[in-house]
């Protein structure tokens, strides 16, 4: 079954009116950099006493120790997913995979907000956004990470080439993109093999959270 994960991308007393609505609901919670900075700590803990699983999005690209270092502190304050990116080579990520111990590491490739402009700046050899990725998915493998984050235009290929855990942002009900380029629909995330949607936007902004939540757990099949 597809487990769907709310991006929580908004200030910490909106954010906490929110996880209060989505109790009881099978759901995790992202957490990203800004709300971590204000909640801290207790905000991680407060999501765990409440039952959820949270998905620390920090996209930890540094060198080895550090990323290792991490690893450990999200491990001790209950994190159950955290972010490395794929950019920061093998060695950072077998850092990072050596220190997981409780945690299910997540490999950032290529941002949803990128297009084929990002090859340009790269200068890179690759032909297309989705080339690219599919080839960071492969190191995130050889390194032993759990799962990776894509598009849903990536997923099915990604998920055949890897047998990783493919985790998917840019879902949209709607056709508005706001500041991602490759967007799906849950139907079209779930039809090519996507483990976990990430969404925000049409959770947060529903005037009934809990039923969104359950109107895309029925259609990923929960």
């Amino acid at each position: 079954m597809t487990k769907i994960c709310v991006a929580l991308d908004i200030e910490l007393k909106r954010a906490l009116d929110l996880t209060g609505q989505l109790k009881g609901t099978d759901v995790i919670l992202k957490v990203g950099p800004p709300l971590l900075m204000e909640g801290g700590r207790q905000l991680i803990e407060t999501l765990k006493s409440e039952g959820f699983d949270v998905f620390l999005d920090l996209k930890l690209h540094d060198i080895p120790n550090t990323v290792a270092r991490s690893v450990r502190q999200a491990q001790l304050i209950g994190a159950d997913y955290l972010t490395v990116h794929a950019f920061g080579g093998r060695e950072m990520l077998e850092a990072a995979r050596e220190s997981a111990e409780t945690i299910k590491l997540i490999g950032v490739t290529v941002l949803t907000s990128h297009d084929e402009g990002f090859l340009h700046f790269l200068n890179s050899k690759y032909k297309t956004i989705g080339e690219l990725a599919k080839a960071l998915a492969l190191r995130l493998k050889e390194a032993g990470i759990h799962g990776v984050v894509c598009s849903a235009h990536e997923a099915r290929e990604i998920k055949e080439s890897t047998g990783l855990m493919t985790v998917v942002p840019g879902i949209r009900f709607e056709q508005d993109k706001g500041d991602q380029r490759r967007t799906a629909t849950p139907q079209y995330a779930v039809s090519q093999g996507a483990d976990m949607l990430v969404v925000g936007r049409e959770i947060i902004n529903s005037e009934n959270p809990k039923e969104k939540v359950h109107e895309i757990l029925r259609i990923a099949g929960g």
